[in-house]
């Protein structure tokens, strides 16, 4: 078995703690409130706008970004606004004095949460050497057969890079200096539905293959069809009106919940460098831990804790927590991850809310269970 967090733990953890619940023989905890599936955005708030969801013990704060959920009661001062995006792209004012449910209609989704999976450490043993690891693109979609292959730099004197993207009947390398390079249109085209892989090695004969990851770190181009889905939804959230910062995210959540990661991390990692927010920063996390970049969901994670706690939102704090505990994790520092898993229990315990005290208390038994 495992706890799914109803595709939804609380506030910015979403779419990675839908499914951050390794296999347990622990009874999934009942949700404490329900879920239509969808993405209800908030993309704009001044003034006193608070939230609560059923079992929990006061309202919080809410802040640019944060995911909203059926069930959830929102309260706003006489002087506050909110605007949300519902989840059929339909705008939903929360206006000034207002007191009541999420105010968005009961129609069909039309851009929907994604799930993702996280079972363990996703690495056969610690990354301990400085290698050019993946950064982009692995275990996504893509959009163009034209992609930015992105690595980490090594730590051999003599940089040179030999880049390597094969798969299928495809095997093309090349030499760089760089750190990234865009794969060449001269190049041998890349097929539609056909998984492929970004190999580096440096001068010094490290190779991207040494993390030994666990986790299918290919690549493909999304079938036609469902791009074409995609870019109409995101043609639909350009017509709404919202700020450049609030489309972009938008934006964003529409490529993650498709599986276009890589289009998702480099969105948000550009959204971050221009505003220091905490529902983008757990976001980035969140697609990081996705794809297995432990230090960067670290990172990520831990800005996204420090923006939760000077807003004194305990919930969004401890999604940032249980975020942590799972990117120490995959990198199989147990003693670490327990710490912030212990920390996020706590917080969820003052909170009163029940579906993420059991799903923490599982990753806790799961890892004892593995030491």
């Amino acid at each position: 078995m495992r706890c799914t967090f109803a595709l939804h733990l609380l506030v910015g953890l979403a779419v990675i703690l839908a499914g951050c619940c390794v296999p347990t023989s622990k009874p999934t905890p009942t949700p404490t409130y329900t879920s239509d599936l969808g993405l209800h955005l908030l993309v704009e708030v001044t003034g006193d706008l608070t939230h609560k969801r059923p079992g929990w013990k006061e309202y919080l704060p809410l802040s640019f970004g944060t995911r909203l959920d059926r069930g959830d009661l929102l309260k706003a001062a006489p002087d506050a606004e909110g605007l949300v995006v519902c989840a059929d792209l339909s705008l939903a004012p929360v206006p000034a004095g207002y007191q009541g449910g999420l105010p968005c209609p009961r129609t069909k989704p039309i851009i929907r949460r994604g799930e993702s999976y996280m079972i363990g450490p996703q690495r056969e043993r610690p990354l301990t050497v400085s290698i050019p690891y993946i950064l982009s693109p692995r275990h996504t979609f893509i959009q163009t057969p034209y992609p930015l292959l992105r690595w980490h730099p090594s730590t051999a004197e003599t940089i040179t890079y030999t880049v390597r993207v094969w798969g299928g009947d495809l095997d093309w390398w090349t030499e760089t200096t760089a750190a990234e390079l865009r794969y060449p249109d001269d190049a041998p085209p890349l097929a539609p539905k056909t998984p492929y892989y970004l190999t580096v090695v440096d001068a010094e004969r490290r190779s991207s293959e040494e993390e030994q990851t666990t986790l299918d770190v290919s690549f493909s181009l999304l079938p036609t069809e469902e791009l074409e889905a995609v870019r109409a939804m995101v043609a639909q959230a350009r017509t709404l009106g919202l700020d450049e910062r609030a489309t972009q995210l938008l934006e964003m959540e529409i490529y993650a919940a498709h599986g276009l990661r890589a289009g998702g991390i480099a969105g948000l990692e550009e959204l971050a460098a221009q505003e220091n927010a905490p529902a983008i920063q757990q976001r980035l996390g969140d697609l990081y831990l996705e794809v297995g970049l432990y230090a960067e969901a670290r990172e990520a994670y831990g800005r996204a804790q420090v923006g939760y706690r000077a807003l004194g939102d305990h919930a969004g704090e401890a999604a940032a927590l249980a975020g942590l505990g799972l990117a120490y994790r995959g990198n199989h520092d147990e003693t670490t991850a327990r710490g912030y898993l212990e920390q996020a229990l706590d917080l969820y315990q003052v909170l009163g809310d029940a579906e993420g005290m059991g799903c923490m208390e599982n990753v806790l038994a799961e890892i004892r269970g593995d030491q």
